[in-house]
C-alpha cells in the first residue's frame, strides 16, 4: 500500500462541514483509493455558494485524510498557514501527484524537491509553465501526464516521463450525438459552459449580442456556470437592456441535464483568454454543435478553423459578430462545423481507453 497525497489546483468548497470539489477529480481520487492506496488530499477551502452545484463530489466519509486550510480574512495569510499544513502533508506521504500550475502546486513542488519526494505532475494548463522554476520542476518529476498532445510535446524536451492521458470529463463515446440536424430557424441560440470569470470573454460575448441585436439578428444566448463576475456580468446584460437575449442558468453538474442544454442550443462559443485545452471543447464536440472558440493554449492541436470550428480573436467583440452571423447565413457551414468536430473528438478518444487513475496507480507502484 502506498500513501499518495493529492494536490488539486482548485480550492475545496465547504458546507456543513463537509468538504467538496468537482466529480472528475473526486472520482479519480476514490478510484487511486480502491486501487488499495492510502489517499490524502490537501488544498484551501472557502464555503460553498448557495448556487453552487459543480463542485458536487463531497470527500467526507470516504476514508480519505483531509488536509484543509480555511480561507479566513487574507488569502495571504491563508497561503502562509497553508504552507505550513502542506508540509506535514508531503513528510507524512510516499508520493505526491500534483496538478499544475497553481501558486500551492508550484510551492509543493518545490518542498518536494527540497525533502526529495518523489512527485508526479498532471500537466492542465499554460500559464507559468515556461517559467525557469516550473522548468525545474517539470525536469525533476517522476512522469507528467498532460491534458494535450501539444503540452506533451513541448514538455518532453525537459522529461521524457510525459504522456496524455483521455481527457477527466463525465461525457463518453455513449453520450455522442450522431445523427444531429441543426435547425436555424426563428432563434438561433448561443451556448457558453465554464465560468464566469472576466478572462473568459465573456464581457466581450456580451457586447457582441448588442451588436447581434441591434443587427436584426434573433439570437438569445445562455451561459452556463457561476464565477466571481457573474454579478458583473449581470449587470451589464440589465444596463445594454438584454434581459430579454441573455440567460444565466448557473451551474449544472447532472449530465443529462447538461446534454439536454446542449441539444436545445444551435452555437457554441468560447471567446477565452488562455487555456490549456478545454473540457467543455470535447463535451461541445461530442454534443455535435458548431463551435466558434479563440486558439490560445493549445486549442488549435484538435481545433482546425474552417475545417471543424471558426476561429475567434482574442478580446475581439467583431470577430465574435462576424462569426456567428456567418453560421446564422450559412447553416450548412454550421452543420459541416458540428460533424467534423464530432469526428474529430471520437478519432482522439479512440487510442485513449485507460483510465487517468489507473495509468498513475500503475507508475506509483512501479516505481517507489
Amino acid at each position: 500500500m502506498k500513501k499518495i497525497l493529492i494536490i488539486n489546483n482548485t480550492i475545496f468548497y465547504e458546507k456543513n462541514e463537509e468538504l467538496f470539489l468537482n466529480k472528475e477529480t473526486g472520482h479519480f481520487v476514490i478510484d487511486l483509493r480502491d486501487f488499495g492506496n492510502s489517499v490524502s488530499v490537501f488544498q484551501i477551502s472557502q464555503p460553498k455558494r448557495a448556487r453552487d452545484s459543480f463542485a458536487n463530489f463531497s470527500l467526507s466519509n470516504k476514508d480519505i485524510s483531509i488536509y484543509e486550510v480555511k480561507r479566513k480574512g487574507s488569502r495571504l495569510y491563508s497561503f502562509i498557514k497553508s504552507f505550513f499544513v502542506m508540509q506535514k502533508a508531503i513528510l507524512k506521504n510516499d508520493f505526491v501527484y500534483i496538478y499544475y500550475p497553481g501558486p500551492i502546486c508550484l510551492v509543493v513542488a518545490l518542498s518536494c524537491m527540497i525533502y526529495k519526494k518523489p512527485f508526479g505532475l498532471y500537466i492542465r494548463g499554460e500559464q507559468g509553465i515556461d517559467s525557469m522554476l516550473s522548468l525545474k520542476i517539470i525536469k525533476r518529476a517522476m512522469f507528467i501526464f498532460t491534458i494535450s498532445p501539444k503540452f506533451t510535446e513541448n514538455i518532453s524536451f525537459n522529461n521524457k516521463d510525459v504522456n496524455t492521458i483521455r481527457p477527466m470529463i463525465s461525457f463518453n463515446e455513449g453520450d455522442v450525438l450522431k445523427e444531429r440536424i441543426l435547425d436555424f430557424g426563428k432563434r438561433v441560440n448561443i451556448l457558453y459552459v465554464g465560468r464566469l470569470v472576466f478572462d473568459k470573454g465573456l464581457f466581450e460575448l456580451i457586447d457582441a449580442v448588442k451588436i447581434l441585436k441591434i443587427n436584426n439578428h434573433n439570437i438569445h444566448l445562455n451561459l452556463v456556470g457561476d464565477g466571481i463576475d457573474k454579478d458583473k456580468l449581470q449587470s451589464k446584460v440589465k444596463e445594454e437592456d438584454l434581459l430579454n437575449e441573455v440567460s444565466f442558468l448557473g451551474m449544472i453538474s447532472d449530465k443529462q441535464e447538461l446534454i439536454n442544454i446542449y441539444r436545445c442550443n444551435e452555437v457554441f462559443v468560447l471567446p477565452t483568454y488562455h487555456e490549456g485545452f478545454p473540457r467543455v471543447l470535447y463535451e461541445a464536440m461530442m454534443m455535435n454543435i458548431p463551435i466558434i472558440t479563440t486558439f490560445v493554449g493549445t486549442i488549435n492541436y484538435l481545433m482546425e478553423n474552417e475545417r471543424n470550428c471558426l476561429e475567434l480573436k482574442v478580446k475581439d467583440i467583431g470577430s465574435i459578430v462576424t462569426a456567428v452571423e456567418r453560421l446564422i447565413k450559412d447553416p450548412n457551414l454550421g452543420q459541416k462545423f458540428a460533424d467534423q468536430g464530432r469526428l474529430t473528438v471520437m478519432n482522439y478518444l479512440g487510442n485513449k481507453k485507460v483510465k487517468h487513475s489507473e495509468l498513475v496507480n500503475h507508475l506509483i507502484q512501479n516505481n517507489i
